[in-house]
């Protein structure tokens, strides 16, 4: 390492506070989303799933509307590549 080289240190901070790239992508106008993990307890097991929000209170808004409205559509058979 040369003696000239900068690093900026927020930067590289900021950047190891995000998560990995797999959870993250961004909406149709460039906001970020990030992967939230939610638990359930049923039968006696705990059960894990996920959803996609832009914060801590959009995830806790979406489980809550979840609790009013959820659904099941059916049994997902495969998966078209876009």
């Amino acid at each position: 390492m040369s003696d000239d080289t900068i690093i900026d240190l927020t930067a590289e901070r900021n950047r190891r506070a995000e998560p990995d790239p797999e959870f993250i992508r961004h909406d149709d106008y460039g906001r970020p989303l990030y992967t939230f993990l939610l638990n359930y307890e049923m039968n006696g097991g705990r059960w894990q799933t996920q959803v996609w929000a832009y914060d801590q209170a959009d995830a806790e808004a979406r489980v809550a509307a979840m609790r009013e409205s959820l659904t099941v559509l059916g049994k997902a058979f495969s998966c078209v590549p876009a």
